[in-house]
């Protein structure tokens, strides 16, 4: 098959890193698969199968040649529809719509997904939501993973333990401020603990004021966050219900990191009872949750026990074979439909 990916951006970013792994996986199996996006061609993901066009999407020859295109965001569904060659999907992998900073362009949001392109969701929670809007039926194709990337050998025992905090701390989706709040409201009543955050952006004045972050890692590639999960002793995830997948948890997990994290959709769905879960938004919960985690030295070890066992469940291999079953059906429909001589 020929194929198609559209990027708006090719920024390190965990949505852009699903497509490409998406698109590696099938061009490993000998598919032609390209990665098309008006941005250079990303430096933090090594794409060593999959070729790459720079192009406007309307000037794009990998995009007008394909069987099957694949839009990965909302901007990217109508140049799919209007310069594919063939069939046209869009991979959802959380529901822009819903997100308080895109609430000035939400009729354009509506109008993307209103569009005739096939739904892919990563997760059921996104289906659901899809059905309710009223968008129609979707694809759920799961979640690209592999959890071996981040085993890590045994932590040693620290009499300051790390809190790792990942993501930026500015929108609605990922809850990062009212973590640093609460983390911050945790120091002044004199419970110890190292913050360590990671982000894409730099660090804010406003959370540099704040004064609760021990260490900032900026723009880790994704083969380095293993070496962040081995060095912290407790992982914090915070986002809203919004959020269509929390992928740093997943990783978190997998590195036998004890985990605590919002009660959402996404998170149940992926960290099922391998995690401790507050209430998103929750000031209070959150600082509640963390010191348990932080005192609790048998809770931390039983949810260690639990995590790579739970992030084993998701394999980008079978999101593959989905998508391969999806796409080869989508061919013959379009090989057996009737042709039109209007």
């Amino acid at each position: 098959m020929r194929i198609a990916y559209l990027l708006e951006s090719t920024g390190l970013s965990g949505g852009a890193k699903v497509a490409f792994q998406q698109a590696e996986e099938l061009a490993r199996r000998r598919h032609a698969v390209t990665v098309v996006s008006p941005e250079e061609r990303p430096r933090w993901f090594p794409l060593s199968r999959a070729a790459f066009e720079r192009a406007e999407f309307s000037r794009s020859e990998a995009l007008a040649g394909s069987e099957i295109a694949v839009a990965t965001f909302w901007t990217t569904v109508a140049p799919a529809v209007t310069s594919a060659g063939g069939a046209v999907f869009h991979l959802c992998q959380g529901y822009e719509a819903a997100f308080e900073a895109y609430a000035s362009r939400r009729d354009e949001i509506l109008a993307a997904y209103a569009l005739p392109a096939r739904k892919l969701v990563i997760a059921p929670h996104l289906r659901e939501t899809l059905l309710r809007a009223g968008h129609g039926e979707s694809e759920v194709v799961g979640q690209t993973f592999e959890a071996g990337e981040f085993a890590v050998a045994a932590r040693p025992p620290r009499e300051t333990l790390t809190i790792l905090l990942p993501g930026i701390d500015v929108g609605d989706v990922k809850g990062v401020r009212e973590a640093l709040r609460s983390l911050a409201g945790l120091r002044r009543r004199g419970v110890k603990f190292r913050l360590a955050r990671v982000s894409a952006e730099p660090v804010s004045r406003w959370e540099a004021s704040l004064g609760v972050t021990d260490e900032y890692h900026r723009e880790v590639p994704p083969p380095r966050m293993r070496f962040l999960y081995a060095s912290a002793d407790i992982f914090l995830g915070p986002s809203r219900i919004e959020d269509g997948f929390d992928l740093p948890a997943l990783e978190a997990l997998a590195s036998s990191l004890p985990a605590a994290v919002s009660d959402t959709p996404a998170h149940r769905h992926a960290l099922g009872d391998a995690a401790v879960y507050f209430a998103p938004k929750d000031e209070r919960a959150i600082a509640e949750a963390v010191e348990g985690l932080l005192s609790d030295e048998a809770t931390r070890r039983r949810l260690s026990a639990l995590g790579p066992d739970r992030a084993g469940r998701f394999r980008t291999s079978e999101v593959a074979d989905r998508l391969e079953a999806i796409f080869t059906a989508a061919l013959a429909e379009r090989r057996s439909a009737p042709v039109s001589h209007a």
